[in-house]
């Protein structure tokens, strides 16, 4: 059956540090214009493409920095409305990349998937693999490329998606409508961004791309070049170019395009063309014959995909996962040991230090954004040197707060689809609401192994290491019973002395004014004094909106008394877990049902 669309790479050339915005527009729009007349339904503009590529600059001024960024909404702004309403006008797919700073102030390197029959934005993916470095090179001489000063790694991961209204709705209806994926610039070079997009079953792979021609520091190579070395610089970044667009094309059986900014930028910096469109057994179906602003064009058909999809390159059938741990689990590389004369082992190979950090995502199932920032903020000082932590609120309707088996679900609900993608691209992640949450073990089946622990399982782990008996603060009666069942069901029933309540909702852990504040700690102290008069030697706090309060119930019962918070506890959890390469096992109880689901026809994840 045929599912063909047509498809353009919108090649740009040069554009120079001071060139306005608005010319720059006034090009992608007549780049727009002209594929549409070819018939293209989707168009990819290249990385950067509103911009010069200023991160082969180093910037002092913030501001003259800041005028190369977007800010708000791309749709919608006015520097760039203009490119999204002549797509809407067209009815007409657009990706594009673009420098993007967030509300938080966070910097990205990005690219959206716009639909202009709707006018929804449909997909948006931030560049993972940042080359380059944060400092300039020594010599003055040298091009730069400074996206790792610039530019925070992305935190989308590779998300496959589908995109409605290209193909015959029958086709459509019957095999679903095309899989896209996204990727930027030196992303394409890897392996990973590639098969992580093919395990979705992408059809088509997008990626923008500004890549230098001749850049003798960057390949480590900073020798002065003979003459004829330039020419064979740019025919040698030309043809990595296409190798891997053609090779991991192939290998996941799916079609690509690749949109370039080339040309010479202010007279001396050169960028190669080479926008492709390449087919999923690695032919180049079309391709760019210039270095300047070009349309490449092709008509392509999906079921081509399927050969290679069902044959050589059946993952189902074919892939031995549990063979690729290494892939996961190390960065740098790790030699074997070497041998000496005799044949034996003369010493053995250490890894190589790395600068990496262990990323831990702290999900607040509810809704209240404060209580997030809050628990990060006092946890930040905890942390090592290699660990980050990072915050994430669960979207309503998750409720503002956890107090019941309903609160517990749907926020479980509300959470899991948004925090999927983010949890993807972390080591660890620690769910904060003291209860057996339906979060912890949902990420712990749909990841593919990073390792989740909830902030009770974390701070009981640790009480029982530090003392014979431990007692529990509890907010309210109703959270007593749900405690209690957990701790019994953890199979520590025997050496806990007893679930305290303080007879407080979630949300009146932290009064208004502080003569209120006054009675909520004293509530929390008679608990915990009337626990430790049960014979508990370690407390924990029973939510995460008590972390604040912990040296104050540590005051309350006395330096013999240890005081365990589930949030400090849980992070260093991880990261010890993390640290020692331990993984989830997904043999059992916690594989993935993920192939089931899409059986039955459900693949709403």
């Amino acid at each position: 059956m045929s599912r063909s669309l047509c498809i353009a790479a919108a090649q740009m050339g040069s554009t120079h540090y001071a060139d306005p915005r608005d010319k720059t527009v006034g090009r992608m729009l007549a780049l727009l214009d002209g594929a549409v007349a070819k018939g293209a339904q989707v168009v990819l503009f290249p990385e950067t493409a509103f911009g010069t590529f200023f991160p082969r600059h180093l910037i002092a001024d913030p501001v003259e920095l800041d005028s190369f960024f977007e800010h708000g909404d791309i749709v919608t702004q006015p520097q760039t409305k203009p490119l999204f309403d002549r797509a809407r006008e067209h009815k007409v797919h657009i990706c594009v990349g673009y420098a993007e700073k967030t509300d938080a102030g966070e910097a990205f390197n990005a690219c959206i998937f716009y639909d202009g029959q709707s006018g929804a934005l449909l997909s948006k993916y931030r560049k993972i693999h940042l080359p380059g470095d944060v400092e300039p090179f020594a010599d003055a001489s040298a091009l730069n490329q400074l996206e790792k000063r610039y530019f925070r790694p992305g935190d989308l991961g590779f998300q496959a998606f589908r995109v409605p209204g290209l193909v015959d709705s029958a086709e459509a209806a019957a095999q679903g409508d095309p899989i896209f994926g996204m990727m930027i610039c030196n992303d394409r070079r890897w392996a990973e961004s590639w098969r992580v997009l093919g395990l979705q079953g992408v059809e088509v792979v997008l990626c923008g791309y500004n890549t230098p021609g001749f850049a003798p520091h960057l390949y480590g190579t900073n020798g002065t070049p003979a003459a004829d070395d330039y020419a064979a610089s740019r025919a040698k970044a030309l043809f990595h170019h296409h190798l891997v667009m053609q090779a991991y094309s192939y290998t996941n059986s799916c079609f690509s395009v690749s949109a370039a900014r080339a040309g010479l930028d202010d007279g001396k910096y050169e960028l190669i063309g080479g926008s492709c469109i390449v087919g999923p057994d690695g032919d180049i179906l079309a391709q760019a014959l210039t270095e300047e602003d070009e349309i490449v064009v092709a008509d392509i058909n999906l079921a081509e995909c399927k050969a290679g999809k069902t044959r050589t390159f059946d993952f189902q059938r074919h892939r031995r996962v549990e063979h690729y741990g290494r892939i996961t689990q190390q960065t740098g590389v790790v030699e074997p040991p070497r041998l000496g004369s005799n044949g034996g082992v003369v010493g053995t190979t250490a890894a190589p230090p790395s600068s990496r950090k262990i990323r831990i995502l702290l999900v607040n199932p509810n809704s209240t954004a404060p209580m997030t920032a809050e628990c990060v903020a006092l946890a930040a000082p905890t942390l090592p040197p290699d660990v980050e932590l990072t915050g994430f609120t669960a979207p309503r309707p998750a409720p503002s707060a956890i107090e019941s088996s309903f609160d517990n679900v749907m926020s479980a609900a509300a959470a899991a689809r948004a925090v999927l993608p983010i949890a993807a691209t972390h080591d660890a992640v620690l769910v904060a609401c003291y209860s057996d949450h339906a979060l912890i073990r949902m990420l712990r089946e749909e990841l593919s192994g990073q390792p989740v622990v909830g902030i009770m399982e974390a701070s009981l782990a640790v009480a029982r290491t530090l003392g014979g008996r431990f007692g529990l603060i509890a907010t309210s009666d109703r959270s007593c019973v749900a405690h209690e069942d957990a701790i019994h069901n953890m199979g520590l029933s025997r050496i806990c002395a007893g679930v305290a309540s303080c007879k407080l909702g979630v949300l009146d852990l932290h009064a208004g004014d502080d003569e209120a504040q006054i009675r909520v700690n004293q509530s929390i102290f008679t608990a915990a004094q009337s626990l430790v008069a049960k014979g508990a030697e370690v407390l924990t706090l029973g939510c995460a909106g008590m972390t604040p309060l912990k040296l104050a119930v540590e005051v309350a019962v006395g330096p013999d008394v240890t005081v365990v918070d589930g949030v400090l506890a849980g992070v260093q959890y991880l990261s010890g877990i993390v640290r020692v390469g331990s993984r989830t096992a997904k043999i059992g109880l916690y594989k993935t049902s993920s192939a089931t689901r899409k059986a039955r026809g459900q693949d709403w994840i």
